[in-house]
C-alpha cells in the first residue's frame, strides 16, 4: 500500500480528509507527494452513513504521551493502554480533541473528579496540571485545530507528523512540560513508529 492507497482508504468521509488536508496544505513541510491524496478524495463521494464509530475523547498533551503505546502496541498505564490498543485495532476511530479530563484521565484511579486534576504528582509536582492543560491549548492550536474539533486516528497522526517537527514538540508543543528535554530526544522516533502503525505503507 503506497501512501496515497493510505490516506484514501483509511480516511472515513471526504469532509474530514478534505478537512485535514487544507490543515497539511498550511504546513511548510506538504509536499508535492500528498496532492494526488487532495484530489483523489476530493472527486470521491462521501460514503453512505453505516454503523457509528464510538468517538475518542482526547486532550492535546496526551496526543503526544500516548505515541509509544500507537507505535509499539505496549502499555503499563491502566488507562492510556486500552485506549491505544482501540485506535490501533480501528485506525478510523475518531479523536475528539479536548482541554482537560479525556477518555484516559476519567477511568484513572488518579484523577480527582471534583477537582478535576490529576493526584499522582500533585504533592511534588505542583505546577504539573496547570502545565498539562497549557501543553493541551498548545498542541492543539499547533494542529490548527480547536477544542471540540474531530477527526480520524489515522489522519490525525499524519497531521501531527507533518506541523510538528522535534524542535516544536519541544519548543511549542510542551514547552511548559517538565519532561520535555527527555521527550523530545524520542520524539521522533516515536511519531514516525505511531504513524506506522496507524497508516501502515510499503514500497510499491
Amino acid at each position: 500500500m503506497n501512501r496515497q492507497e493510505c490516506w484514501l482508504s483509511n480516511c472515513p468521509n471526504r469532509r474530514n480528509f478534505l478537512k485535514a488536508t487544507s490543515l497539511l496544505a498550511g504546513s511548510a513541510v506538504f509536499g508535492m507527494r500528498d496532492a494526488p491524496c487532495c484530489e483523489a478524495a476530493a472527486s470521491q463521494p462521501a460514503e453512505p452513513t453505516g454503523e457509528a464509530v464510538a468517538v475518542v475523547t482526547i486532550r492535546g498533551h496526551h496526543l503526544f504521551d500516548r505515541l509509544d503505546a500507537l507505535g509499539t502496541g505496549k502499555s503499563s498505564h491502566k488507562t492510556l493502554g486500552p485506549i491505544a490498543q482501540r485506535i490501533r485495532a480501528n485506525p478510523k476511530a475518531p479523536i475528539k480533541l479536548t482541554i482537560g479530563v479525556d477518555d484516559i484521565c476519567a477511568p484513572c484511579e488518579w484523577w480527582d473528579h471534583e477537582k478535576s486534576l490529576c493526584k499522582r504528582s500533585i504533592v511534588k509536582y505542583p505546577q504539573d496540571n496547570e502545565n498539562s492543560l497549557t501543553s493541551d491549548k498548545n498542541a492543539i492550536h499547533v494542529l490548527g485545530m480547536q477544542p471540540g474539533d474531530e477527526m480520524p486516528a489515522n489522519v490525525l497522526y499524519l497531521l501531527i507528523q507533518t506541523k510538528v517537527d522535534k524542535k516544536v514538540f519541544a519548543e511549542q508543543v510542551c514547552v511548559a512540560c517538565r519532561l520535555v528535554d527527555k521527550c523530545k530526544e524520542t520524539y521522533q522516533s516515536k511519531i514516525a513508529a505511531a504513524v506506522k502503525a496507524l497508516c501502515p505503507t510499503q514500497p510499491k
